[in-house]
């Protein structure tokens, strides 16, 4: 700003020079662009990112991340789990064995293998931490298939919330929904 002030330029716009191939200097002269100075600074910006952070190296940071600081997160896992209602009499039977294949097909990963992620290549499971959560109305976990039961040994129980924790939770969080509400 102090250059454009000082009278050597007085519009507001920046010139430099660009290459054709996407890199632009000033000290190139093949073709000079005028751009407003928002947007030749985002195009700046723009230039010198991509000389510290190459797309395949951020995909190999995030494989790496996944790899070792990866958790995945199961929701609705009794839905998977045939109860012992369904499995006697009725069409339970064709639903208990795609439950099953089901099991059997997220089994691999939990016990840990290579998995290939499209635009990233193959992950490894086996340090990825897999956390399952399903409420267990029509079954319970001891219907699942025991492999599968084997790959998830910690069971915890939760207590239904009670009016007083939602009250909490809705005001006693550093950032809880009732005061983001007012905030808007």
């Amino acid at each position: 700003s102090s250059f454009l002030r000082g009278g050597l330029r007085t519009n507001p716009y920046l010139v430099f020079a660009s290459s054709g191939d996407g890199q632009s200097s000033l000290q190139q002269k093949t073709e000079k662009k005028q751009y407003p100075i928002k947007r030749a600074k985002e195009i700046l910006i723009e230039q010198e990112l991509k000389k510290y952070l190459s797309d395949t190296d951020l995909a190999n940071q995030a494989v790496e991340l996944a790899e070792n600081d990866g958790i995945v997160f199961i929701d609705e896992i009794d839905k998977i789990c045939g109860s012992s209602r369904n499995s006697y009499g009725g069409g339970g039977g064709e639903r208990r064995v795609s439950q099953e294949g089901v099991q059997r097909d997220l089994l691999p990963l939990i016990e840990g293998t290579s998995v290939t992620v499209q635009n990233y290549g193959k992950i490894n499971t086996d340090h990825i931490l897999f956390i399952c959560a399903g409420a267990f109305h029509d079954s319970k976990p001891s219907d699942l298939m025991p492999e599968f039961q084997g790959r998830l040994p910690v069971r915890v129980n939760l207590k239904p919330l009670t009016k007083d924790d939602m009250i909490k939770i809705l005001t006693c969080t550093e950032y809880n929904l009732i005061n983001q509400q007012i905030q808007m």
